[in-house]
Formats: structure tokens, sequence, C-alpha cells
């Protein structure tokens, strides 16, 4: 499906007046007559959105991506939307709004909830102290916003960086569509806190943030689904006159998930010592372990976890690798090769982000007859002919290869990325939208050829 977006047209600049944060201008002495826009995709489960502004494109933005600060003349502008589907164009999936932009003020349009049919929030920020000659340039101006799905309330803190919920009072309290106003802060680093309201229960959490003089910002709570774990991810997006930038949550869990592929093994298990503290026991060739919840020391920095795979069985130790975890990620560890020779491992990071109005499909290249060699895969509707369509980019050897499809039947096609040969195939049948659909390619259970992929639904 794609969208088709308007876009702003910027007035002449005749002067610039520029801070450190941001550079503001004006096209006449006073600066009457414009102000800045900006266009923001928060809808969570949604695909790519392009904002349509007075028919003109401003682009295609995944989820906590925004375009950056226009400077545009104080007028009204139409807005149509978009989404972008893999395989189909579609028409405007709300209705068609506006945006009336207010002299020396910042707009933050935001598209936020439900991805059939979203909702829209705006965000101002009075900038006009820029044009004033006694402008006294050490502080920021910024605005938080609460647009997670959440059934309560949220307390905001903005603290000194590094310092402690204790004996702190909310700066604000914010209900769902909820915008602070407003609120002007010194230059310097800063904390930034949201909680269950009422409680210490901290849902999204950002040390070390650092907010210039002249800055405009926002600071929005999202939440968002990912497939396989129970619980919604927070996240506090910063708007910012570049675009947006989704901060880590340092209160949010990272997660670890293991995958046998390691040839002559019935079952692997998975340790963080050579002799103990087991994490995962008996997965056995072909399968992906559950989510192994880690821990991270300090997060302001990786947290360095040691991994040991070993023989169900025999309790040999396989193969140890090393894996930087920061908070708020989700890493997939491949485990290839063979247990009587050569064994191999490497992490990946995983989007596991539910789309509902379509698939993801997560390859991993776990062949390790093949690992000199990259590979590229074809996904095409099923019983059409491959040799239409275009291969995939290549990946190499213990990496991954994200390919969005709409729901329906595929066949999927592996080729060697250097001579095109065939290596493997398989059909996938009654993918629906929402899937998220892990597919390892690996070598024949006692190593080499026939190659296979295991398939694994996240649910």
């Amino acid at each position: 499906m794609y969208f088709y977006q308007r876009c702003f047209t910027s007035v002449a600049i005749i002067s610039a007046l520029s801070l450190t944060g941001c550079v503001y201008v004006e096209d006449d002495e006073d600066g009457d007559g414009n102000g800045y826009a900006q266009y923001v995709n928060l809808v969570p489960q949604s695909p790519d959105i392009e904002f349509v502004v007075d028919d003109d494109s401003e682009g295609e933005m995944s989820f906590a991506e925004a375009t950056a600060y226009s400077y545009v003349s104080n007028v009204s502008y139409d807005i149509e939307f978009n989404q972008i589907l893999p395989n189909t164009e579609n028409s405007n999936f709300i209705d068609d709004d506006s945006l009336k932009v207010d002299n020396k003020k910042v707009h933050s349009y935001i598209l936020y909830g439900e991805t059939d049919y979203p909702s829209s929030l705006e965000i101002e920020i009075d900038v006009s102290d820029v044009y004033d000659s006694d402008f006294d340039d050490g502080y920021a101006m910024a605005q938080f916003a609460n647009l997670a799905s959440y059934d309560d309330s949220v307390d905001v803190y903005i603290l000194d960086a590094d310092s402690s919920l204790t004996n702190q009072s909310a700066s604000y309290t914010l209900s769902l569509a909820d915008v602070s106003g407003d609120t002007e802060l010194d230059a310097g680093d800063y904390k930034i806190v949201f909680t269950e309201s009422g409680t210490d229960t901290i849902l999204a959490m950002k040390n070390d943030i650092t907010i210039e003089e002249g800055e405009a910002l926002s600071y929005v709570l999202v939440s968002y689904d990912s497939a396989g774990i129970e619980d919604s991810f927070f996240s506090i997006v910063e708007l910012n006159s570049s675009g947006a930038r989704q901060l880590t949550n340092e209160a949010q869990d990272s997660y670890l998930r293991a995958s046998n592929n390691i040839t002559n093994t019935s079952a692997i298990s998975v340790a963080q010592s050579t002799t103990s503290n087991l994490v995962a026991e008996d997965i056995y060739f072909g399968e992906l372990s559950d989510f192994i919840l880690i821990a991270i020391d300090d997060p302001d920095e990786a947290t360095n976890v040691d991994i040991y795979l070993r023989d169900s069985d025999s309790q040999a130790v396989l193969e140890s690798t090393s894996i930087d975890f920061h908070a708020d990620e989700i890493a997939l560890l491949l485990g290839s090769g063979n247990a009587n020779s050569t064994v191999t491992s490497y992490s990946n990071t995983e989007d596991l982000r539910i789309i509902e109005t379509h698939a993801k499909l997560l390859f991993s290249h776990n062949i390790d007859n093949e690992s000199s060699t990259s590979i590229s895969v074809k996904v095409i509707e099923q019983g059409s002919s491959p040799d239409s369509y275009d291969e995939s980019d290549s990946f190499s050897y213990l990496s991954t290869l994200d390919v969005e499809i709409e729901a329906g039947d595929y066949d999927v096609y592996v080729y060697d990325s250097e001579t095109d040969d065939l290596l493997l195939e398989t059909t996938l049948y009654d993918v629906q939208a929402s899937d998220v659909i892990n597919l390892v390619l690996s070598d024949y259970d006692y190593g080499g050829a026939p190659y296979q992929v295991f398939t694994h639904y996240n649910e």
C-alpha cells in the first residue's frame, strides 16, 4: 500500500538566527507570518506512513520517525495519509485533516493510536522569544506527552542526570493524549522518567539526555507490541529539529533467544557459566529457545554477558561467546557448525514489532556448509515463476534479513548470491497479517546438504 503525502513549501529565507540547538529563520525584521511544521508517525503497529501536505509528499516515515522542522507560511495546510504495504497501493486510510501553522510556533503533527484509523495530536511550542534581540539563550523549550496504550495516567519526572526518584515530586500527570504545555529547561543534562501515576513503577526512563540552549523539543511516551512477548514495550520518543529519535528505555527488560542448528546434536543447553547457571535447557536441533531474560547491570553502558552452548547429553561446552547487551534489546544467538568439529555462534538484534497490516519474515543464514558464501532469497506468490522476480539483498553467514509481505501463500527460494545456484526452496501457507516469522536456514541434521529451513511463528 502506498501513501501519497503533501509537503510544505518553504518561504524564502532572508536571514537566519542560529542557536546552539536549532536554527530559526525569519523573512523580515520581526519574523512575522511564519512558523515551523513537523510530521510524526507514532502509530505503534503501523507500517510506514506517508504524509501528503497540499498535494506534495513529505516522505515515508516508519514508527517513531518524523520530518525535520520545516519553515513555512502562517496559513492552513491540507494533509492526507497513505500506508506503505509491500505489494499494493492503498488509498487514504483515514479522513483528510488540516494543520494551521501559527506565527513563531513549532507545530508537531502526530498520528497515533489504531492502525486502521489513527487519531491525531498536535504539539505546539512557542519559539517567539528567539526573534527577540534581548532573548536569554541559556534555556530550551520542551513539552511532554502521553500516547502510550496504557489504562491509567502517567507521571512525568524531569530530573538532573543521575538523580534518584526518591522524595521527588512529579512534574506532570498526563492521561492519554495529554500534553504538558511549554516547559523552560536550562541547558544541561537531564533524566526523564515516566511512571504509573501515583506509584514508583517505571514505564520508561532515559538518563543523560543533553538539552542545549535554544532547542524546541518534545518527549512523548509511546508503547508497542512485539511478537512472542506478552507485555508491551514502552519507549520515549524525542521530537527535535532534525526529526525524531527513539530513546533507549533503560527500565525495559532485555531478552536473548538461542537457535540450535549445530549438526550432530540432539539438543543443546544455554548457560552463563561453564558448569552452572543454566538459562535454557534441551533446545533440540532446529528449535529456538524461549525468551531468556537478561539482567542489565548499568543501563548507561553495555552489560557484557558470557554465554555457553553445551551439549545436553554430555554437558560438554560446544561454544562460548560474549555478548554486549544494552537495555531495551532483543537478541537472537545463532548456533551453527558441527558438534564433532567446529561450532560457531553469533548474535543479532531482532525487531519483533508487530505490523498489523502485513507480515514480517526474519531470515537467518545458518548454513555452515555455505559459511563462505552470502545468500539471497526470493519470496513470491505461490505458483509464480521465480525467473520473473529479482533476488533480495544478499546476507552473509550468521547474519539476518527482514522481508515484509502481505497475507497469502508464498514460495521461498534461497540462492547462492555469487553463482545464483538454488540452495533450497519451501512454501509458506496462510501467512496472516501481523505474523512475525523466523526462518532459520540450516544444514541437514548430520551436516551438509540437503539444506532445510526451520520456520518459527512468534505468537
